[in-house]
């Protein structure tokens, strides 16, 4: 049967579609500078607070070593390319570490300094996979009871005469400063002049799963318990979205700028982390850009190409609906900025001059984020509404494409051929959902590599769209459509035929499917538990809005005169065509295999309109092609009657 060799075909062109994302790039000399620094105000925002109080130096040795680690940080930031501003602010805290300033006003600068060196130099502060810490009991028994006690008290057989003493993980105006990241950090680089050794013999997993582990003995049971209650009840969600935020935490951090309900949900989520969800698509976008920006600046500008282009497949595409759905003009911005920025790299511009887009771009995204954060805090309704927005917007063309050839079928007399496009969706929901699941479980189906498949699936429908649509041209004469009917009553719709409308109405669906349950993954985990009925809410009410427009153009196509529904849905297939053309030509834009020459136009994603000259002149000519060939045709009318 030749449908079954057309499908064949669809999934073995999409398994070759399927291919590893790129891979990270490795360390830099400017990475290791970065997280040295980043060691030595750690140290600071831990111990300053005991050494100076109140202006008065406690522990003069501290105090000492304090002055000392402030004054590295500043020394290395020197060698930091483009860092102007946290120089300006390490500079700050270096003054106020000699002026013996409070203690708490120290820390909270030296973690915002950590924070901004973190977010501009992409330093990877969160496990690439939950650890399991409870696992690692044993390990802490082996390497850390000797010295820091079975209890973390820091009472262990080999804790006297250590000076300086092993750290007490019990002791709370120590501890509040740390978060999870800083103790990573310990266990991995150690401590200078301390007994405190680094562990690189330990795997980066064991050496998470130990942090996480230490990190539960700053608080209570009490204090978890009570935090599960309230992360349930809704507390902290938009504090803690991901496991980079839960990482990089600290509880007197937490407790000064949300309170100290929220501190209670940060013990709780450090004892579950499973809770969190990954990496949020903003947070990857902003990750992925800067270290673009850094590769860039290292001299491989086709690594920092593809990382600026994973940075919007990857990341921020995955909430553009939700955005969309209450800041078009954000949502827009950002896109055009992106293609701005990498047509900046393709272009090889001074690192200056990409480093402004960069910062702006950062800026967008941090505006989008608040955004975000403060419509699922505030507006329910935006979950619903994106929801309903994803499944229209993914299913409007293909439910016409579908609508169309069914009362084609049934104009026929052809009802019991309606199966054929049945297996055709059918197998196209199937595939689509198996395509996400492989990706999900056990290939890494990129972004680029996923936009591939949506571009080229859409172009390849724009032309049996258009091969449809001179097919029902050519028919649209009563003369001939007579003859038609006279002389192939029987075949005129044979199995060849049968298979390829079938073959129309798998790609019209499965070239959106899998890709929009990306969307709604998204949507889902970024929405609380509470807002998740309006979700299914949106998509059953989004639904039953493309089954209703399904069933009315049947309706009103079947009940037109024989000539005029054979114009109307040529005049449709060919209108799908244009629409499918240019959201073809735009996927494969985003994959970076088609350039983008952006140009002064609107913008309107439902007819697949974008302002840029590649996609447009491709549905120019694909209009004029169908023009030229209209008037060709009613020229030489007289001679086909």
């Amino acid at each position: 049967m030749k449908l079954t060799r057309y499908l064949a075909w669809i999934m073995a062109a999409t398994s070759l579609m399927v291919g590893a994302a790129v891979a990270a790039p490795g360390a830099t000399k400017q990475q290791a500078i970065v997280e040295s620094i980043i060691h030595s105000l750690d140290y600071v925002a831990v111990d300053y607070p005991g050494s100076v109080q109140q202006g008065k130096v406690i522990s003069p040795s501290e105090y000492g070593e304090q002055l000392e680690m402030v004054d590295h940080a500043v020394e290395r930031l020197h060698e930091l390319e483009g860092s102007g501003v946290l120089l300006s602010k390490a500079q700050a805290l270096q003054q106020a570490v000699h002026d013996k300033q409070d203690g708490n006003s120290v820390a909270a600068q030296c973690q915002q300094v950590i924070a901004d060196l973190i977010s501009r130099f992409q330093v990877i502060v969160a496990p690439a996979a939950l650890p399991d810490w409870r696992a690692v009991s044993g390990i802490f028994e082996q390497q850390c009871a000797s010295c820091h006690g079975a209890e973390g008290r820091g009472d262990g057989a080999r804790a006297a005469g250590m000076e300086p003493p092993p750290i007490d993980f019990h002791h709370r105006g120590r501890q509040q400063h740390r978060n999870i990241y800083s103790l990573y950090n310990t266990i991995t680089l150690g401590v200078d002049g301390t007994a405190m050794a680094a562990y690189p013999q330990l795997t980066t997993q064991q050496r998470w799963a130990l942090a996480f582990y230490v990190s539960q003995y700053y608080a209570s049971d009490s204090e978890r318990a009570a935090g599960r209650q309230l992360w349930l009840d809704g507390v902290g969600r938009g504090e803690f979205m991901s496991h980079t935020q839960l990482v990089q935490a600290a509880p007197a951090q937490v407790t000064a700028q949300y309170g100290e309900d929220t501190a209670k949900v940060l013990a709780y989520l450090r004892a579950e982390p499973q809770t969190v969800q990954g990496q949020s698509p903003l947070e990857l976008s902003r990750s992925k850009l800067i270290a673009s920006m850094n590769e860039y600046r290292a001299g491989d500008s086709a690594a920092a190409f593809e990382l600026a282009l994973s940075a919007y497949l990857e990341g921020f595409e995955l909430v553009e609906t939700r955005l969309n759905a209450s800041a078009p003009e954000l949502r827009n911005q950002i896109e055009h900025e992106m293609i701005a920025y990498r047509n900046m790299i393709k272009s090889r511009l001074p690192a200056a001059t990409l480093q402004m887009q960069q910062d702006l771009l950062l800026m967008l995204l941090s505006t989008a984020t608040r955004t975000l954060n403060a419509e699922r805090a505030a507006s329910p309704s935006v979950n619903f509404i994106s929801a309903l927005a994803i499944l229209l917007r993914e299913g409007l063309e293909a439910i016409l494409v579908i609508a169309a050839i069914i009362s084609l079928l049934i104009k026929e007399g052809r009802r019991d051929a309606i199966r054929y496009i049945h297996v055709g969706w059918g197998v196209a929901l199937a595939l689509g959902v198996a395509t996400w699941y492989l990706a999900e479980r056990y290939v890494v189906l990129g972004g680029a590599n996923r936009e591939l498949t949506e571009g080229l699936t859409a172009l390849l429908a724009a032309a049996m769209l258009l091969y449809v649509g001179f097919w029902l041209h050519n028919h649209s004469h009563s003369a001939q459509w007579r003859k038609f009917i006279h002389s192939k009553v029987s075949t005129s719709l044979g199995a060849g035929a049968l298979s390829g409308l079938a073959l129309v109405s798998f790609m019209a669906v499965y070239r959106e499917m899998f890709e929009s349950i990306l969307f709604y993954q998204s949507l889902w985990m970024n929405a609380g538990e509470q807002d998740h009925k309006y979700i299914i809410g949106g998509i059953v009410v989004a639904a039953g809005l493309l089954l209703a427009l399904g069933w009315m153009v049947m309706r009103l196509s079947v009940r037109l005169p024989l000539q005029s529904f054979f114009r109307v849905n040529m005049i449709l297939m060919f209108v799908l065509a244009v629409i499918f053309t240019g959201k073809g030509i735009v996927a494969l834009q985003e994959t970076g295999l088609v350039a983008i020459t952006q140009v002064r136009f609107i913008q309107i994603d439902m007819l697949g309109v974008y302002p840029n000259l590649q996609s447009l002149g491709a549905q120019l000519l694909i209009t004029a092609l169908v023009l030229g060939w209209a008037i060709y045709q009613y020229r030489h009318k007289g001679r086909r009657t």
